[in-house]
């Protein structure tokens, strides 16, 4: 078997997994898959109930993606990681980091003073850095908060000295 069929087949079986997931849970649902770049399928999931399926913070759905990816995602040479989206939640979200990402650059440019972003996940972070990396007049880094190593992106000024203890601009 190539490994597209089989990168085809784990997505089909993702895609039956998750469906199957949802109806076992009472979800009236749909499910799509459509390929990523980078060995990742979108699971694209439709519902009347999908405020439900994201559940608060999102954790329904990263618990949905968990699951699927526990279940599905370490067949064939290449491993496939799967992204559970419902109703495009995840689009609309990397929309608003963006946009804070952008807000922050511009706060920074403007008053010339560091602006400390509330605290978020890798993957948030990931945006943030990744939104910034080429903008040559600013930096970011990840300053961990208290004892629970919680991260939070600060955007600052790219020829401000670092503070002692600053990790590198594309920290994570």
């Amino acid at each position: 078997m190539s490994e597209q069929d089989a990168v085809k087949r784990s997505r089909e079986q993702a895609r039956t997994v998750l469906q199957e997931i949802l109806r076992l849970m009472g979800f009236d649902a749909k499910v799509e898959a459509f390929d990523q770049p980078e060995n990742e399928v979108l699971l694209h999931i439709e519902s009347p109930d999908a405020g439900r399926l994201i559940g608060r913070g999102a954790q329904g759905l990263e618990a949905l993606q968990l699951v699927v990816n526990r279940m599905t995602g370490r067949q064939g040479e290449q491993p496939i990681r799967f992204i559970v989206d419902v109703e495009h939640y995840l689009e609309r979200k990397k929309d608003r980091l963006l946009k804070m990402a952008l807000d922050a650059a511009e706060q920074v440019r403007q008053t010339g003073r560091p602006v400390k972003l509330a605290p978020m996940n890798s993957a948030e972070r990931r945006i943030i850095h990744q939104a910034l990396k080429d903008a040559k007049d600013v930096r970011t880094y990840s300053e961990v908060l208290g004892e629970a190593n919680e991260k939070r992106v600060i955007v600052d000024r790219a020829d401000s000295a670092p503070a002692a203890g600053d990790p590198p601009a594309s920290s994570i």
